[in-house]
């Protein structure tokens, strides 16, 4: 008798503790909009560019384009000539 107390309440500790978890991954998550893409953990609009990976010495960044969901490499840019930085 005395073992299944203690079993129920081994149970319902675990499964606090399993929603504990559950709840504090939730808070983390960014949510984005159907066909945006997520760029270190920000949301990029559906077909738009960004430019990301900027060499100060240079002024080269590359360019990428966020097409529903999915992030595509494209031509290099330079200096002014380049969009927005990605994520920021």
């Amino acid at each position: 008798m005395r073992a299944m107390s203690v079993a129920k309440i081994a149970l319902l500790a675990g499964a606090l503790t399993a929603m504990s978890f559950s709840a504090a991954s939730a808070k983390g998550a960014v949510k984005i909009p159907p066909g945006a893409c997520a760029f270190q953990k920000v949301a990029i609009a559906n077909n738009s560019f960004c430019s990301f990976d900027c060499n100060p010495a240079t002024n080269w960044c590359s360019q990428q384009l966020c097409t529903n969901g999915a992030l595509t490499k494209v031509i290099p840019c330079y200096g002014t000539f380049c969009s927005a930085k990605c994520g920021g």
